[in-house]
C-alpha cells in the first residue's frame, strides 16, 4: 500500500467518524418520531406553574414550567428560565411515565462591547445539549458548547433526572 493511499484511508475514516458522530439523534429513529409526534399534539393538556410555584430560587428573568399531559400521564416538561445573562430550556420527553430524552437549550444575550451592556433584544445560541435515556439511565448523549457538566462533580443523567422528577412532582401538585 503506497503511502498516499494510506493517508487516504486515514482522512476517510476519520471523516466518517467525525460525520457519524454529528448527530445521534439517527441512532434513535424511533425516539425521535416521539419526540416530534409530542411536539405536534395540540390536544395535550397542559398544566403551568410560574415563578416562586416551581423555583426555589427565583431569577432576573422569571421562568415558566409546563406539563403536557395525555389521559392524566405525562408526555412532556418544558422548563424555560430566565437568568440574567439569557434564558436556558429544558424539554423533558416521556413514553409510558418513563423519561426517554431530554432537550438542553441555553440562549445568551450577546454582549455589546462599546455599550458596555447586554443586548436584551438579541438571543444567540451558547448549548445545545440532547440527551437519550433507557430504563431511566443515561444512555447517549450529543452536545454543543458549554455547559454545567463540564465540571465532573456532576453527573449528567443523574442530575437531569433529579431536577424532571422534582419539575414532575411539583406539576403534579397542581394538576
Amino acid at each position: 500500500m503506497s503511502r498516499l493511499s494510506g493517508i487516504l484511508i486515514i482522512i476517510f475514516l476519520l471523516n466518517s467518524s467525525i460525520l457519524s458522530g454529528q448527530d445521534i439523534s439517527q441512532k434513535y429513529p424511533d425516539l425521535i418520531k416521539r419526540v416530534e409526534r409530542i411536539n405536534k399534539d395540540d390536544s395535550l393538556e397542559k398544566v403551568i406553574l410560574e415563578n416562586e410555584e416551581f423555583m426555589t430560587q427565583m431569577t432576573d428573568g422569571g421562568g415558566e414550567l409546563i406539563g403536557y399531559f395525555e389521559s392524566g400521564q405525562i408526555q412532556k416538561i418544558t422548563a424555560k428560565i430566565g437568568l440574567s445573562f439569557g434564558i436556558e430550556t429544558f424539554d423533558y420527553y416521556f413514553t409510558d411515565g418513563k423519561l426517554i430524552f431530554t432537550y438542553e437549550l441555553l440562549e445568551g444575550f450577546p454582549y455589546n462591547d462599546s455599550t458596555s451592556k447586554f443586548d436584551y433584544t438579541n438571543l444567540e445560541t451558547s448549548f445545545v445539549g440532547r440527551y437519550y435515556f433507557k430504563d431511566i439511565k443515561l444512555i447517549d448523549s450529543e452536545t454543543t458548547g458549554h455547559d454545567r457538566f463540564e465540571d465532573e462533580m456532576f453527573d449528567v443523567g443523574t442530575t437531569l433526572i433529579k431536577e424532571m422528577n422534582e419539575y414532575l412532582d411539583k406539576l403534579k401538585k397542581k394538576k
